[in-house]
């Protein structure tokens, strides 16, 4: 059963009333971890009920195995990310290195960043890309506790997509790339057809990944207004 959740207000400087909201699809028991759950949180105008931030994250049963997606929705974009695992020796190359085209980043624990091949799929249309896939040794994931032990060689794996609206100020410059656009055209298909999202992700030298999110499932968990923010009812910047 979901749980609604008013976690405060805001007020601001003209007395405008904001109200932090989380829903959680479903609730662990008391002390338990979060999993196999959709959670939700958004801020909202109490008065007018507009959006002006909000958070889509699926939480997966078992994080070993399988993916964690979120949705980050702003004003002026979202951001789509999906989060997973994989041991660091499955990821290397020929010559026992892992690739890493952000090397300067290998400091501070990213330690594998390297093209994928990537094919997204619903209701009957399909697009394939290549997208840049991260590695980290720093922590499995920061978005969700988790019960996975924390193990040598044992990497938290991301790719992401950005979408950026209409409502962004032109002053930014930002664009979309064209791996962002087929990737929101898609979603917007999936949630018009409540079909699932498929991703098969190439694993380079790592087996290949099967990622699923079940949409029919997202849209009884999380608010329609939420999902308008974050995808329906936004339009891609020219």
């Amino acid at each position: 059963m979901k749980h609604l959740i008013a976690i405060g207000l805001l007020c601001s400087a003209f007395n405008a009333v904001a109200g932090e909201y989380q829903e959680i699809e479903n609730p662990p028991e008391s002390g338990g971890l979060i999993k196999d759950s959709f959670v939700v949180n958004y801020t909202a105008d109490d008065f007018t009920d507009k959006i002006d931030e909000a958070k889509i994250l699926y939480i997966p049963k078992d994080f070993s195995k399988q993916p964690a997606f979120l949705l980050r929705c702003r004003p002026y974009y979202t951001n789509f990310s999906v989060q997973y695992l994989e041991q660091e020796d499955k990821l290397k190359d020929s010559d026992e290195t892992l690739a890493n085209a952000a090397a300067s980043f290998a400091k501070h624990g990213f330690v594998y960043n390297a093209k994928h091949d990537l094919k997204i799929s619903t209701d009957g249309k399909s697009k394939r890309m290549e997208i840049l896939v991260g590695g980290q040794n720093n922590h499995l994931t920061k978005l969700f506790k988790t019960d996975v032990e924390k193990s040598p060689g044992l990497l938290g794996m991301s790719f992401y997509f950005t979408f950026n609206y209409q409502e962004m100020p032109s002053f930014r410059g930002a664009t979309n790339t064209d791996e962002s656009e087929d990737t929101f055209e898609l979603l917007n298909r999936a949630l018009q057809n409540s079909q699932p999202l498929r991703m098969e992700l190439d694993g380079r030298n790592a087996p290949d990944r099967d990622f699923e999110l079940d949409i029919k499932r997202m849209q009884q968990a999380v608010p329609e207004s939420v999902i308008d923010f974050c995808l329906t009812g936004r339009k891609l910047i020219d």
